[in-house]
């Protein structure tokens, strides 16, 4: 009996695209484009901020928040990244943020409704990005031509501790409360309990193929438009098997409820997936980008992670 392959590529989205009211912007900007998310996770991190010392060489410091009695502080005894801005950035007044042209400039990144006399740095507020994000594509650029000139960063580790799982569908993303959506119970939990920390969101793009046991030769695993055609599989199939997998991998506190007497592969899609005559499930995630990880209960993922494997119950 074959064996089905499920790849995921997380992409991610700025936490303060949310707060702003910008998540369909994020969605649709020219990176996104051709893309089809249909998973997403919803991730927290600790704040992260620049401090205000400069060493001999230049490098400016990064820190984490940490929590304390009564809300949060800045753990500023170790720093959490050393950080070599280009040219052409620096750090914006809100120490949360970076100052960088270059998102316009290189990637197309616009604020289409931007109004600088509304904004506490005037027209330099255009170029205001989010320091966690920015740092992520520094680490995802790491080894490309395209770092060149863009920034170093040193360290900083970024660890996702993944909240939620759930199907994206169609403009799921786009509204805090939709079918199934735990968001707002997140948003105010961490808001109250946690203000620490920030969440983010990574929609997933999947990836998939079906194999049969001894194969030779690597595999080729096509976006999830191209895999259903080639595999004979309902779309939805896939991305039901995604979700289950994912969540019985990784494990999540929002999710455990809706699953515990249901975990896959003795789901609902493990089971259509067996009466299809696939025996095997192999979850991956595509290459991430180095120095980041993403933890849940059971199971964390990172550039280096093995693959997760199920055998279909008969």
């Amino acid at each position: 009996m074959p064996s089905v392959v499920i790849g995921l590529h997380p992409h991610h989205i700025p936490a303060g695209t949310i707060a702003n009211g910008d998540l369909e912007r994020a969605i649709t900007e020219p990176l996104a484009e051709g893309r089809d998310e249909v998973i997403y996770l919803v991730c927290s991190h600790r704040r992260v901020q620049f401090g205000s010392k400069v060493d001999s060489a230049g490098g400016r410091f990064a820190y984490l928040a940490t929590s304390v009695w009564g809300g949060m502080a800045w753990d500023t005894e170790e720093a959490w990244a050393r950080i070599t801005l280009p040219d052409h950035a620096r750090p914006s007044a809100l120490g949360w943020a970076i100052l960088d042209p270059a998102l316009e400039s290189v990637e197309g990144l616009t604020h289409r409704d931007f109004d600088p006399e509304l904004d506490p740095e005037g027209e330099d507020g255009r170029h205001r990005h989010e320091l966690l994000p920015w740092i992520y594509d520094r680490h995802l650029e790491l080894g490309s031509d395209k770092a060149e000139g863009r920034g170093v960063v040193e360290r900083g580790e970024i660890n996702f501790r993944l909240e939620y799982i759930g199907k994206a569908e169609r403009e799921a993303l786009r509204r805090t409360a939709g079918p199934h959506h735990k968001v707002p119970l997140i948003l105010g939990y961490t808001l109250v309990f946690e203000p620490y920390r920030l969440v983010y969101f990574l929609p997933c793009e999947l990836h998939a193929a079906m194999f049969e046991p001894g194969s030779s030769g690597q595999i080729e695993v096509p976006r999830l438009s191209t895999a259903e055609e080639q595999m004979g599989l309902p779309r939805t199939l896939l991305i039901a098997a995604a979700e289950e997998a994912l969540i019985e991998s990784l494990g999540t506190k929002y999710n455990e409820r809706n699953t515990r007497g249901r975990r896959f592969p003795n789901s609902d899609a493990g089971e259509r997936l067996f009466a299809a005559g696939i025996d095997e499930v192999i979850l991956s995630f595509l290459p991430m980008p180095q120095r980041v990880s993403i933890e849940g209960l059971r199971g964390t993922v990172s550039r280096d992670s093995k693959s997760f494997r199920f055998n279909l119950p008969s």
